[in-house]
């Protein structure tokens, strides 16, 4: 098992707040980028612990696991280009050839130059092999019978057999890497191991970025080999699953990690930010009207009391008015003047069904992450600003089906479904509109193609167009026919377009006359601009 290990904290380093609310928040506003392009919150994780974070406004630079391991392979080639292995291994070589001599040169003393013993021991130490690490441990072997006869041999012997092990791996790293190393400083034994050990270090590093096991890699080590800045960018990436769990927007699971309740509306508060970020402050605002709906108290202002108006007191104000006018005989008494009631801010309740384009050409030109991030964007409108309105999402291409705010964020086009079936999806927000009562019901299309198919009574109706641009006959009828039902039903269609082929934009322009609602042409980084402050200004003018 390996250790974590921490380098202690010497007063050089660039200090940073892991517990800053506003760093979690930047952090997760971060993720909710790669969210858009269609990840799930583990994929965007992954994907944002590679790419790293850039946040000047924090002063924060955090380098993603991509550029630490490019910072790696640089080290790496750098060493190819000084360095050589040419004479790596001639010390250990030198010491063979010093202890068979030595040895040589004992035994011929000791037992004369005829004597059979002398012929065997030559056979063995003038046949030893020319790779070291064999040749060391033929010489263990030698060492065990007959044994060494001289002192300094046995000696030397002693301090290469403590090397073996690092000798032999030194072999097998010269015999991988050594002719890329090719550079005019030649290394001795010992920098030759200390480099093979260097490089084990930045593989071991490599493979732990690599799988982001970033809490099994040493400080000491990583700041050695990638300087102090590097330091703080892997803290950041180890504590990133955490800080933004502690900060409640993410949890973590066996399997990944999964956007809370927070995290959902967070993401759709950054996507409507997103959009709005160019735009006047005033340009948002509560859908106050003079006409008559369903009303709710607006707690900071009172008006006085006038005969047929919602009896909503305002107690605070109604007693002061009394204590103002004076008491008689010690009481308080209260006159209708007295009275003031709530003010009543006048809304209307609306059911809007937001119809999101899934099929296969929605992954071109960036049109689905726009697409996903006004969808994320209305949502968190809706759920916030008017909450008492009804709002649905449907997700079409081959079959249509609602998406849930949850299902919403990790929502994706369908590469395996490349039709779009938009009559399903009408029929199914017609459906959603029957479970409410609210008299302004709004259906809003976000697609860049022509229906090619259909869902009628069971049967799924898919058809390739029979040129490009063109509409199947049967499935412009059938998706007609469908418009016409929701405008049977007082449902408005408006329709964003991302695509400006002739015979679509004619096939919408059919829709539009026949529903009486709208048609809109937009590129994908303009969308989110044109439909929400469409939709801020068509709310205001709703009435009940």
């Amino acid at each position: 098992m390996k250790r974590i290990r921490y380098s202690q904290w010497d007063g050089t380093q660039k200090w940073f707040d892991l517990e800053d609310e506003s760093l979690a928040e930047r952090l997760f506003e971060e993720l909710s980028h790669y969210m858009n392009w269609s990840l799930s919150a583990q994929e965007a994780m992954e994907w944002l612990i590679r790419q790293g974070i850039q946040l000047p406004e924090l002063n924060l630079r955090v380098m993603g696991t991509d550029e630490l391991l490019q910072a790696l392979r640089k080290q790496r080639q750098a060493a190819f280009q000084q360095f050589n292995f040419h004479q790596a291994l001639d010390d250990i070589q030198d010491k063979i050839r010093e202890i068979v001599e030595r040895e040589l040169k004992t035994a011929r003393g000791a037992l004369g130059s005829i004597h059979p013993e002398l012929h065997r021991r030559e056979e063995i130490l003038r046949g030893l092999p020319a790779k070291a690490s064999d040749a060391i441990e033929k010489l263990a072997q030698y060492d065990e019978s007959p044994g060494f006869l001289d002192d300094e041999a046995q000696r030397l012997f002693d301090e290469l057999r403590q090397l073996r092990d690092t000798i032999s791996e030194l072999e097998q790293f010269i015999l991988r890497y050594g002719r890329q190393f090719q550079g005019a400083e030649s290394l001795d034994f010992q920098q030759a191991a200390d480099m093979m050990a260097r490089f084990k270090q930045m593989a071991s590093l490599a493979d732990a970025l690599r799988s982001g096991r970033f809490r099994e890699i040493s400080l000491e080590e990583f700041k050695a080999h990638m300087g102090e800045e590097a330091i703080q960018s892997l803290i950041i990436l180890s504590n990133l699953a955490a800080r933004l769990e502690a900060a409640g927007y993410v949890q973590r699971r066996e399997e990944g990690i999964h956007l809370t309740p927070k995290g959902f509306r967070k993401i759709g508060q950054n996507a409507l930010n997103e959009i709005f970020r160019d735009l006047r402050k005033d340009t948002f605002g509560l859908h106050e009207q003079a006409n008559r709906g369903n009303s709710a108290g607006n707690p900071e202002d009172a008006v006085p009391y006038e005969f047929g108006k919602p009896f909503n007191v305002h107690l605070t104000n109604t007693l002061r008015n009394a204590i103002q006018r004076g008491q008689r005989a010690g009481k308080m008494m209260l006159s209708p003047a007295d009275f003031e009631v709530y003010e009543e801010d006048h809304e209307t309740r609306a059911t809007t069904v937001l119809m999101l384009d899934m099929s296969w050409s929605m992954s071109r030109d960036g049109r689905f992450p726009a697409a996903k991030r006004v969808a994320l964007a209305m949502d968190h409108l809706i759920r916030t600003t008017y909450p008492r309105d009804y709002y649905y999402t449907i997700g079409f291409s081959t079959r249509a089906r609602e998406l849930t705010p949850a299902q919403l964020t990790e929502a994706t086009w369908d590469p395996s479904d490349p039709f779009t079936n938009i009559q399903e999806a009408l029929w199914l927000s017609r459906q959603m509109f029957r479970r409410h009562r609210s008299t302004n019901r709004q259906v809003i299309v976000i697609t860049d193609g022509q229906p090619t198919a259909t869902h009628i009574n069971g049967y799924t109706n898919a058809q390739w167009p029979g040129f490009m641009g063109s509409i199947p006959p049967d499935i412009y009828r059938e998706t007609l026919r469908e418009v016409d039902n929701c405008a049977r039903e007082n449902v408005v269609i408006n329709v964003f377009m991302l695509d400006d082929n002739p015979v679509l934009t004619k096939f919408v322009e059919e829709m539009v006359r026949v529903n009486r609602g709208r048609a809109f042409y937009s590129l994908p980084h303009n969308l989110g601009r044109y439909l929400l402050v469409d939709y801020l200004s068509r709310r205001r003018k709703q009435i009940a």
